[in-house]
Protein backbone atom coordinates (compact mmCIF):
# COMPACT_ATOMS: atom_id res chain seq x y z
CA UNK A 1 0.00 0.00 0.00
CA UNK A 2 1.24 3.51 -0.81
CA UNK A 3 0.10 6.93 0.41
CA UNK A 4 0.81 10.44 -0.82
CA UNK A 5 2.47 12.47 1.97
CA UNK A 6 3.50 15.97 0.92
CA UNK A 7 4.94 15.67 -2.57
CA UNK A 8 6.37 12.22 -2.04
CA UNK A 9 4.88 8.76 -2.22
CA UNK A 10 5.72 6.54 0.77
CA UNK A 11 5.30 2.83 1.14
CA UNK A 12 3.19 2.85 4.31
CA UNK A 13 3.54 -0.91 4.75
CA UNK A 14 7.30 -0.82 5.23
CA UNK A 15 8.39 2.70 6.22
CA UNK A 16 8.33 4.47 9.57
CA UNK A 17 5.24 6.35 8.40
CA UNK A 18 3.18 3.17 8.77
CA UNK A 19 4.08 2.67 12.44
CA UNK A 20 1.06 2.89 14.71
CA UNK A 21 1.57 5.71 17.21
CA UNK A 22 -1.56 5.28 19.34
CA UNK A 23 -5.10 3.89 19.12
CA UNK A 24 -4.10 2.09 15.89
CA UNK A 25 -3.41 5.38 14.06
CA UNK A 26 -0.30 5.34 11.82
CA UNK A 27 2.30 8.10 11.99
CA UNK A 28 1.46 9.63 8.62
CA UNK A 29 -2.07 10.27 9.91
CA UNK A 30 -1.09 11.04 13.50
CA UNK A 31 1.23 13.95 12.75
CA UNK A 32 -1.45 16.01 10.98
CA UNK A 33 -3.81 15.33 13.89
CA UNK A 34 -1.17 16.57 16.31
CA UNK A 35 -0.60 19.67 14.18
CA UNK A 36 -4.31 20.53 14.26
CA UNK A 37 -4.48 20.16 18.06
CA UNK A 38 -1.38 22.27 18.67
CA UNK A 39 -2.62 24.90 16.23
CA UNK A 40 -5.87 25.12 18.19
CA UNK A 41 -3.96 25.41 21.48
CA UNK A 42 -1.56 28.15 20.41
CA UNK A 43 -4.03 30.21 18.39
CA UNK A 44 -6.58 30.30 21.22
CA UNK A 45 -9.09 28.13 19.35
CA UNK A 46 -9.16 25.11 21.67
CA UNK A 47 -12.80 24.80 22.77
CA UNK A 48 -13.30 25.20 26.51
CA UNK A 49 -15.24 21.95 26.82
CA UNK A 50 -14.97 18.20 26.51
CA UNK A 51 -14.14 18.48 22.80
CA UNK A 52 -11.08 20.64 23.34
CA UNK A 53 -9.82 18.87 26.46
CA UNK A 54 -10.24 15.33 25.11
CA UNK A 55 -8.67 16.20 21.75
CA UNK A 56 -5.60 17.68 23.44
CA UNK A 57 -5.21 14.89 26.01
CA UNK A 58 -5.80 11.98 23.65
CA UNK A 59 -3.46 13.18 20.91
CA UNK A 60 -0.61 14.52 23.08
CA UNK A 61 -0.74 11.57 25.48
CA UNK A 62 -0.83 9.07 22.61
CA UNK A 63 2.44 10.40 21.20
CA UNK A 64 3.98 10.64 24.67
CA UNK A 65 3.16 7.01 25.47
CA UNK A 66 4.66 5.93 22.15
CA UNK A 67 7.90 7.81 22.86
CA UNK A 68 8.16 6.61 26.47
CA UNK A 69 7.60 3.00 25.49
CA UNK A 70 10.53 3.21 23.05
CA UNK A 71 13.08 4.75 25.45
CA UNK A 72 15.14 1.75 26.65
CA UNK A 73 16.08 2.74 30.22
CA UNK A 74 12.90 4.71 30.85
CA UNK A 75 10.58 1.92 29.69
CA UNK A 76 12.46 -0.67 31.75
CA UNK A 77 12.79 1.07 35.12
CA UNK A 78 10.59 4.16 35.20
CA UNK A 79 7.20 3.00 33.97
CA UNK A 80 7.47 3.62 30.23
CA UNK A 81 5.15 5.89 28.30
CA UNK A 82 2.41 6.16 30.93
CA UNK A 83 4.71 7.60 33.59
CA UNK A 84 6.26 9.85 30.93
CA UNK A 85 2.76 11.29 30.45
CA UNK A 86 2.79 12.30 34.11
CA UNK A 87 6.24 13.87 33.76
CA UNK A 88 5.27 15.77 30.60
CA UNK A 89 2.16 17.02 32.40
CA UNK A 90 4.34 18.29 35.25
CA UNK A 91 6.62 20.03 32.76
CA UNK A 92 3.69 21.68 30.97
CA UNK A 93 2.45 23.04 34.28
CA UNK A 94 5.80 24.07 35.79
CA UNK A 95 7.21 25.75 32.68
CA UNK A 96 3.89 27.13 31.38
CA UNK A 97 4.27 25.40 28.00
CA UNK A 98 0.68 26.01 26.90
CA UNK A 99 -1.51 29.13 27.18
CA UNK A 100 -3.48 29.57 30.39
CA UNK A 101 -6.86 29.17 28.68
CA UNK A 102 -5.88 25.75 27.29
CA UNK A 103 -4.50 24.74 30.69
CA UNK A 104 -7.77 25.75 32.34
CA UNK A 105 -9.73 23.70 29.81
CA UNK A 106 -7.79 20.56 30.72
CA UNK A 107 -7.87 21.05 34.50
CA UNK A 108 -11.61 21.76 34.47
CA UNK A 109 -12.27 18.65 32.38
CA UNK A 110 -10.28 16.53 34.85
CA UNK A 111 -11.89 17.46 38.17
CA UNK A 112 -14.80 19.83 37.55
CA UNK A 113 -17.65 19.83 35.08
CA UNK A 114 -17.02 16.62 33.16
CA UNK A 115 -15.01 15.17 36.09
CA UNK A 116 -13.07 12.74 33.94
CA UNK A 117 -11.16 11.41 36.96
CA UNK A 118 -14.20 10.08 38.83
CA UNK A 119 -15.66 8.70 35.59
CA UNK A 120 -12.47 6.73 34.95
CA UNK A 121 -12.09 5.41 38.50
CA UNK A 122 -15.75 4.33 38.65
CA UNK A 123 -15.29 2.37 35.43
CA UNK A 124 -12.24 0.58 36.81
CA UNK A 125 -13.84 -0.24 40.17
CA UNK A 126 -17.03 -1.65 38.62
CA UNK A 127 -15.22 -3.49 35.84
CA UNK A 128 -12.48 -5.02 37.97
CA UNK A 129 -14.86 -6.27 40.68
CA UNK A 130 -17.79 -7.44 38.58
CA UNK A 131 -15.59 -9.30 36.09
CA UNK A 132 -13.60 -11.07 38.83
CA UNK A 133 -14.35 -14.74 39.53
CA UNK A 134 -16.56 -14.73 42.63
CA UNK A 135 -14.37 -17.26 44.46
CA UNK A 136 -11.29 -15.08 43.89
CA UNK A 137 -12.99 -12.00 45.30
CA UNK A 138 -14.29 -13.79 48.41
CA UNK A 139 -10.90 -15.35 49.20
CA UNK A 140 -8.85 -12.23 48.46
CA UNK A 141 -10.69 -9.67 50.56
CA UNK A 142 -10.09 -11.20 54.02
CA UNK A 143 -6.33 -11.50 53.50
CA UNK A 144 -5.92 -8.02 52.03
CA UNK A 145 -6.45 -5.95 55.19
CA UNK A 146 -3.46 -7.47 57.06
CA UNK A 147 -1.10 -6.36 54.29
CA UNK A 148 -2.32 -2.76 54.64
CA UNK A 149 -1.82 -2.85 58.41
CA UNK A 150 1.58 -4.49 57.98
CA UNK A 151 2.75 -1.73 55.68
CA UNK A 152 1.50 0.97 58.03
CA UNK A 153 3.05 -0.69 61.06
CA UNK A 154 6.53 -1.07 59.57
CA UNK A 155 6.44 2.43 58.11
CA UNK A 156 5.47 3.91 61.49
CA UNK A 157 8.35 2.18 63.26
CA UNK A 158 10.90 3.15 60.62
CA UNK A 159 9.73 6.77 60.44
CA UNK A 160 9.72 7.23 64.21
CA UNK A 161 13.21 5.76 64.63
CA UNK A 162 14.65 7.65 61.63
CA UNK A 163 13.13 10.94 62.77
CA UNK A 164 14.61 10.47 66.23
CA UNK A 165 18.08 9.52 64.99
CA UNK A 166 18.22 12.29 62.37
CA UNK A 167 17.16 14.99 64.83
CA UNK A 168 13.84 15.70 63.09
CA UNK A 169 11.87 14.24 65.97
CA UNK A 170 10.05 10.92 66.16
CA UNK A 171 6.66 12.39 67.05
CA UNK A 172 7.01 15.17 64.49
CA UNK A 173 7.88 12.60 61.82
CA UNK A 174 4.71 10.65 62.62
CA UNK A 175 2.52 13.77 62.54
CA UNK A 176 4.00 15.58 59.53
CA UNK A 177 5.18 12.68 57.36
CA UNK A 178 3.66 9.29 58.16
CA UNK A 179 0.02 10.25 58.76
CA UNK A 180 -0.22 12.71 55.80
CA UNK A 181 1.55 10.32 53.42
CA UNK A 182 -0.79 7.44 54.37
CA UNK A 183 -3.86 9.68 54.63
CA UNK A 184 -5.51 9.02 51.28
CA UNK A 185 -4.47 12.04 49.23
CA UNK A 186 -5.11 15.75 49.37
CA UNK A 187 -8.87 16.19 49.17
CA UNK A 188 -9.97 13.26 51.32
CA UNK A 189 -6.85 13.28 53.50
CA UNK A 190 -4.76 16.44 53.56
CA UNK A 191 -7.60 18.94 53.89
CA UNK A 192 -9.60 17.24 56.68
CA UNK A 193 -6.35 16.26 58.41
CA UNK A 194 -5.27 19.92 58.40
CA UNK A 195 -8.58 20.83 60.02
CA UNK A 196 -8.05 18.13 62.67
CA UNK A 197 -4.52 19.37 63.35
CA UNK A 198 -5.61 23.02 63.48
CA UNK A 199 -8.36 22.19 65.97
CA UNK A 200 -6.04 20.07 68.09
CA UNK A 201 -3.27 22.66 68.27
CA UNK A 202 -5.27 25.88 68.23
CA UNK A 203 -3.42 27.13 65.14
CA UNK A 204 -4.65 28.07 61.70
CA UNK A 205 -5.69 25.71 58.93
CA UNK A 206 -3.26 27.32 56.44
CA UNK A 207 -0.33 26.76 58.77
CA UNK A 208 -1.14 23.07 59.24
CA UNK A 209 -1.84 22.51 55.55
CA UNK A 210 1.50 24.03 54.55
CA UNK A 211 3.24 21.61 56.93
CA UNK A 212 1.64 18.39 55.69
CA UNK A 213 0.97 19.08 51.97
CA UNK A 214 4.62 18.61 50.86
CA UNK A 215 4.75 15.12 52.37
CA UNK A 216 1.59 14.11 50.50
CA UNK A 217 2.91 15.31 47.15
CA UNK A 218 6.43 13.96 47.65
CA UNK A 219 5.19 10.60 48.94
CA UNK A 220 2.93 10.31 45.90
CA UNK A 221 5.78 10.88 43.45
CA UNK A 222 8.15 8.49 45.24
CA UNK A 223 5.41 5.86 45.42
CA UNK A 224 4.89 6.01 41.65
CA UNK A 225 8.60 5.52 41.03
CA UNK A 226 8.78 2.61 43.50
CA UNK A 227 5.75 1.02 41.78
CA UNK A 228 7.61 1.05 38.47
CA UNK A 229 10.63 -0.53 40.15
CA UNK A 230 8.40 -3.13 41.84
CA UNK A 231 7.01 -4.12 38.44
CA UNK A 232 10.55 -4.55 37.14
CA UNK A 233 11.48 -6.69 40.16
CA UNK A 234 8.44 -8.84 39.43
CA UNK A 235 9.63 -9.44 35.86
CA UNK A 236 13.11 -10.40 37.08
CA UNK A 237 11.78 -12.74 39.81
CA UNK A 238 8.39 -13.95 38.52
CA UNK A 239 7.74 -16.06 41.62
CA UNK A 240 7.21 -12.86 43.61
CA UNK A 241 4.51 -11.57 41.29
CA UNK A 242 0.98 -12.58 40.40
CA UNK A 243 1.04 -10.29 37.35
CA UNK A 244 -2.09 -8.49 38.55
CA UNK A 245 -3.57 -11.32 40.65
CA UNK A 246 -3.14 -10.91 44.41
CA UNK A 247 -2.89 -14.61 45.35
CA UNK A 248 -1.91 -17.92 43.71
CA UNK A 249 -4.70 -19.74 41.89
CA UNK A 250 -4.52 -22.80 44.15
CA UNK A 251 -5.68 -20.63 47.07
CA UNK A 252 -8.91 -19.55 45.41
CA UNK A 253 -9.64 -21.53 42.26
CA UNK A 254 -12.17 -24.38 42.76
CA UNK A 255 -11.02 -27.89 41.81
CA UNK A 256 -13.76 -27.96 39.19
CA UNK A 257 -12.27 -24.87 37.58
CA UNK A 258 -13.87 -21.57 36.59
CA UNK A 259 -16.42 -21.49 33.84
CA UNK A 260 -15.47 -18.71 31.43
CA UNK A 261 -18.54 -16.65 30.46
CA UNK A 262 -19.14 -16.52 26.72
CA UNK A 263 -20.12 -12.86 26.31
CA UNK A 264 -19.21 -11.28 22.98
CA UNK A 265 -17.79 -7.79 22.91
CA UNK A 266 -20.27 -5.46 21.24
CA UNK A 267 -21.15 -1.79 21.45
CA UNK A 268 -24.07 -2.83 23.66
CA UNK A 269 -21.92 -4.67 26.23
CA UNK A 270 -19.66 -1.61 26.64
CA UNK A 271 -22.69 0.60 27.27
CA UNK A 272 -24.03 -1.94 29.79
CA UNK A 273 -20.86 -1.56 31.79
CA UNK A 274 -20.96 2.21 31.48
CA UNK A 275 -24.50 2.32 32.88
CA UNK A 276 -23.70 0.01 35.80
CA UNK A 277 -20.53 1.88 36.77
CA UNK A 278 -22.15 5.30 36.76
CA UNK A 279 -25.25 4.22 38.68
CA UNK A 280 -23.19 2.43 41.34
CA UNK A 281 -21.11 5.60 41.84
CA UNK A 282 -24.27 7.69 41.91
CA UNK A 283 -25.62 5.46 44.66
CA UNK A 284 -22.34 5.97 46.48
CA UNK A 285 -22.85 9.74 46.29
CA UNK A 286 -26.40 9.41 47.63
CA UNK A 287 -25.43 7.16 50.55
CA UNK A 288 -22.38 9.33 51.22
CA UNK A 289 -24.69 12.06 52.52
CA UNK A 290 -25.48 9.78 55.50
CA UNK A 291 -22.43 7.53 55.74
CA UNK A 292 -19.21 9.41 56.70
CA UNK A 293 -16.85 7.69 54.24
CA UNK A 294 -15.83 8.51 50.67
CA UNK A 295 -18.39 7.70 47.93
CA UNK A 296 -15.85 5.48 46.19
CA UNK A 297 -15.48 3.40 49.35
CA UNK A 298 -19.26 3.01 49.44
CA UNK A 299 -19.25 2.10 45.75
CA UNK A 300 -16.67 -0.62 46.38
CA UNK A 301 -18.75 -2.13 49.18
CA UNK A 302 -21.90 -2.00 47.04
CA UNK A 303 -20.20 -3.55 44.03
CA UNK A 304 -18.66 -6.33 46.13
CA UNK A 305 -22.09 -7.02 47.61
CA UNK A 306 -23.69 -7.19 44.17
CA UNK A 307 -20.96 -9.55 42.92
CA UNK A 308 -21.04 -11.86 45.94
CA UNK A 309 -24.85 -12.00 45.91
CA UNK A 310 -24.84 -12.89 42.21
CA UNK A 311 -27.91 -10.78 41.49
CA UNK A 312 -26.79 -9.56 38.05
CA UNK A 313 -26.88 -11.57 34.81
CA UNK A 314 -23.41 -12.70 33.75
CA UNK A 315 -23.58 -10.64 30.56
CA UNK A 316 -24.00 -7.44 32.61
CA UNK A 317 -21.02 -8.33 34.80
CA UNK A 318 -18.93 -9.01 31.72
CA UNK A 319 -20.23 -5.78 30.18
CA UNK A 320 -18.64 -3.93 33.09
CA UNK A 321 -15.42 -5.75 32.26
CA UNK A 322 -15.63 -4.66 28.61
CA UNK A 323 -16.20 -1.04 29.67
CA UNK A 324 -13.12 -1.38 31.89
CA UNK A 325 -11.10 -2.60 28.90
CA UNK A 326 -12.34 0.33 26.81
CA UNK A 327 -11.21 2.83 29.45
CA UNK A 328 -7.81 1.18 29.84
CA UNK A 329 -7.24 1.21 26.08
CA UNK A 330 -8.08 4.86 25.61
CA UNK A 331 -7.80 6.93 28.75
CA UNK A 332 -4.93 5.94 31.06
CA UNK A 333 -2.31 8.04 29.26
CA UNK A 334 -4.56 11.08 28.78
CA UNK A 335 -5.60 10.94 32.43
CA UNK A 336 -2.00 10.81 33.66
CA UNK A 337 -1.11 13.75 31.42
CA UNK A 338 -3.98 15.74 32.95
CA UNK A 339 -3.05 14.70 36.50
CA UNK A 340 0.51 15.91 35.97
CA UNK A 341 -0.78 19.21 34.60
CA UNK A 342 -3.49 19.95 37.14
CA UNK A 343 -3.14 17.98 40.38
CA UNK A 344 0.54 17.89 41.33
CA UNK A 345 2.30 21.10 42.37
CA UNK A 346 5.96 20.52 41.58
CA UNK A 347 6.81 23.93 43.04
CA UNK A 348 5.94 22.56 46.48
CA UNK A 349 8.41 19.72 45.95
CA UNK A 350 11.18 22.08 44.87
CA UNK A 351 10.66 24.23 47.96
CA UNK A 352 10.76 21.33 50.45
CA UNK A 353 13.70 19.23 49.31
CA UNK A 354 15.45 19.31 52.68
CA UNK A 355 17.64 16.16 52.70
CA UNK A 356 16.45 14.94 56.11
CA UNK A 357 12.78 15.49 55.32
CA UNK A 358 13.22 13.89 51.90
CA UNK A 359 14.86 10.82 53.44
CA UNK A 360 12.10 10.36 56.02
CA UNK A 361 9.43 10.49 53.31
CA UNK A 362 11.36 7.91 51.26
CA UNK A 363 11.60 5.64 54.32
CA UNK A 364 7.85 6.00 54.93
CA UNK A 365 7.08 4.90 51.36
CA UNK A 366 9.56 2.02 51.38
CA UNK A 367 8.42 0.93 54.83
CA UNK A 368 4.83 0.80 53.62
CA UNK A 369 5.75 -1.24 50.55
CA UNK A 370 8.08 -3.68 52.31
CA UNK A 371 5.81 -4.15 55.32
CA UNK A 372 2.80 -4.85 53.10
CA UNK A 373 4.84 -7.27 51.00
CA UNK A 374 6.05 -9.24 54.04
CA UNK A 375 2.69 -9.46 55.80
CA UNK A 376 0.86 -10.07 52.52
CA UNK A 377 3.21 -12.96 51.75
CA UNK A 378 2.62 -14.46 55.21
CA UNK A 379 -1.13 -14.37 54.52
CA UNK A 380 -0.78 -15.97 51.09
CA UNK A 381 -0.53 -12.97 48.76
CA UNK A 382 2.05 -12.37 46.06
CA UNK A 383 4.59 -9.92 47.58
CA UNK A 384 4.66 -7.57 44.58
CA UNK A 385 0.88 -7.17 44.49
CA UNK A 386 0.76 -6.77 48.27
CA UNK A 387 3.45 -4.08 48.14
CA UNK A 388 1.69 -2.19 45.36
CA UNK A 389 -1.87 -2.32 46.71
CA UNK A 390 -1.38 -2.61 50.44
CA UNK A 391 1.61 -0.26 50.65
CA UNK A 392 2.08 2.05 47.66
CA UNK A 393 -1.61 2.74 47.14
CA UNK A 394 -1.77 3.85 50.77
CA UNK A 395 0.92 6.49 50.20
CA UNK A 396 -0.40 8.12 47.04
CA UNK A 397 -2.83 10.96 46.39
CA UNK A 398 -6.13 9.10 46.41
CA UNK A 399 -7.80 8.47 43.06
CA UNK A 400 -5.25 10.22 40.87
CA UNK A 401 -2.42 8.58 42.78
CA UNK A 402 -3.97 5.13 42.39
CA UNK A 403 -4.20 5.62 38.64
CA UNK A 404 -0.58 6.75 38.38
CA UNK A 405 0.74 4.05 40.73
CA UNK A 406 -1.06 1.19 39.01
CA UNK A 407 -0.10 2.53 35.59
CA UNK A 408 3.57 2.59 36.61
CA UNK A 409 3.22 -0.97 37.91
CA UNK A 410 1.24 -2.07 34.82
CA UNK A 411 -1.53 -3.45 37.04
CA UNK A 412 -4.62 -1.36 36.41
CA UNK A 413 -6.80 -4.40 37.13
CA UNK A 414 -6.02 -3.89 40.83
CA UNK A 415 -7.97 -0.62 41.03
CA UNK A 416 -10.59 -2.04 43.41
CA UNK A 417 -7.92 -3.07 45.92
CA UNK A 418 -6.08 0.22 45.43
CA UNK A 419 -9.20 2.21 46.21
CA UNK A 420 -9.79 0.16 49.36
CA UNK A 421 -6.36 1.29 50.54
CA UNK A 422 -6.82 4.90 49.53
CA UNK A 423 -10.40 5.40 50.69
CA UNK A 424 -10.98 3.03 53.60
CA UNK A 425 -7.35 3.20 54.71
CA UNK A 426 -7.37 6.98 54.35
CA UNK A 427 -10.47 7.24 56.52
CA UNK A 428 -8.73 5.12 59.16
CA UNK A 429 -5.73 7.48 59.09
CA UNK A 430 -7.95 10.46 59.94
CA UNK A 431 -8.86 8.65 63.17
CA UNK A 432 -5.17 7.92 63.78
CA UNK A 433 -4.39 11.60 63.16
CA UNK A 434 -7.07 12.68 65.64
CA UNK A 435 -5.52 10.47 68.32
CA UNK A 436 -1.92 11.39 67.51
CA UNK A 437 -2.49 15.15 67.56
CA UNK A 438 -4.10 14.80 70.97
CA UNK A 439 -0.94 13.11 72.26
CA UNK A 440 1.83 15.00 70.43
CA UNK A 441 0.14 18.20 69.24
CA UNK A 442 2.55 20.41 71.21
CA UNK A 443 5.45 19.54 68.88
CA UNK A 444 3.73 21.42 66.01
CA UNK A 445 3.02 24.63 67.92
Amino acid sequence: MTELFGNEIHDTDSSIWSNDVAYGIPLYVYLPLLFVVLAAVYTGNLPNDMVGASAFLLVVAGLTVYIGDHLPIWRTWFGGGLVLCLVIGLAINYFGLIPSDAYQTVSTFLTEGSNMLDWFIAALIAGSILSMPRSYLMRALPIYAPSVLGGLGLAAGVVYVAGTILGFGGAQSILTVLIPVFGGGMGAGGIPLSEIYASGTGTGFDQMFSIIAPAIILGNMIGILVAAIAHRIGTIWPSLSGDGIVMPEEKWKPETGIETPDVSLTEETVVMGWVLAMVLLLLGYILGTWIPIHPFAIMILLTVGVKVAGVLPVRLEEGAGHFYDFMIAGFVGPLLLAIGMALIDIQVLVETLDPTYFLIVILAVLGGAVGAAIVGYLFGMFPIEAAICGGLCMVNMGGSGDVATLAAAERMELMAFAQMSSRLGGAMMLLVGQTAIGIWGSVLV
